[in-house]
């Protein structure tokens, strides 16, 4: 007897470990996706073998992503010996793409990687007529160009969207008004100016690889700071300097990295 209690027992805990999902939240699926989806949604036949109207369809704008997740993404700062001169002091677009590439070809990334690979890059984007700071779009391209990855310029800079790229297994590169992210371990003031990778989420904070400080693995923000203090580089700024009200006024735009 005691026997056979013992395996219902442990059937029961079986069945109840099966049944059990994984904690999950809803977001709207990007807009694009939708229209993808409904621009290859087939008419359907009845039986009269009369064509039904395929637009009556209903498609999900909805999907269930993890309700928290975190992307294991190595992590280095763009001054990786403290060594904060003009090189280092701009060199966040960089550290930022060099961590986006790093992590999609599965090298390894550390202190010595990260100052080798930022004097190397900064090298191949002067030779390519790039200045001391990069947009978004610009951003995108040396992904492209130099590391061979995919990588578009997103408008939607939103909670739900970048819980959904990272859901997707992709990084998500934000440019930002740096002061706005009030970061305590900035170097007074700040930056004007400033980029960073976002490699996970949680309930309501983004965790990301900060870029900006030694203390920045898996540095994390609460969404709408973060959110609130994305601003996009404008190139033609490059010949003057930018105050913050300019920033604060720039286009909200990310960087979505998927990989080669």
């Amino acid at each position: 007897m005691p026997y056979k209690i013992v395996v219902i027992f442990i059937l029961l805990l079986f069945l109840t470990g099966c049944l059990r999902q994984s904690p999950s939240v809803i977001v709207n699926l990007p807009a694009e996706e939708v229209k993808q989806q409904a621009a290859g949604t087939l008419p359907v036949i009845k039986a009269d073998n009369n064509i039904s109207d395929a637009s009556k369809t209903t498609l999900p704008a909805q999907v269930a992503i993890p309700a928290k997740l975190e992307l294991k993404v190595a992590f280095a700062p763009q001054a990786p010996f403290a060594n904060w001169d003009e090189l280092h002091e701009e060199a966040c677009e960089e550290a930022s793409i060099i961590t986006a590439a790093k992590y999609f070809s599965h090298q390894p990334l550390d202190e010595k990687i990260m100052d080798e690979e930022i004097y190397k890059l900064a090298d191949w984007e002067g030779v390519n007529g790039y200045k001391i700071d990069l947009s978004a779009a610009e951003t995108a391209q040396v992904l492209k160009n130099y590391y061979q990855l995919n990588a578009k310029v997103v408008e939607d800079v939103s909670v739900d969207r970048i819980k959904y790229e990272l859901s997707r297994g992709n990084l998500v590169i934000v440019p930002a008004a740096g002061r706005e992210l009030q970061n305590p371990y900035f170097r007074t003031p700040g930056p004007i100016y400033h980029m960073l990778v976002i490699r996970g989420y949680d309930n309501d904070e983004f965790i990301t690889n900060e870029v900006g400080t030694k203390r920045g693995d898996g540095f994390r923000y609460k969404y709408q700071r973060l959110i609130d203090a994305v601003h996009d580089w404008n190139p033609a700024w490059s010949h003057y300097e930018v105050t913050d009200e300019q920033m604060s006024t720039a286009p909200k735009r990310m960087v979505v990295v998927t990989g080669s």
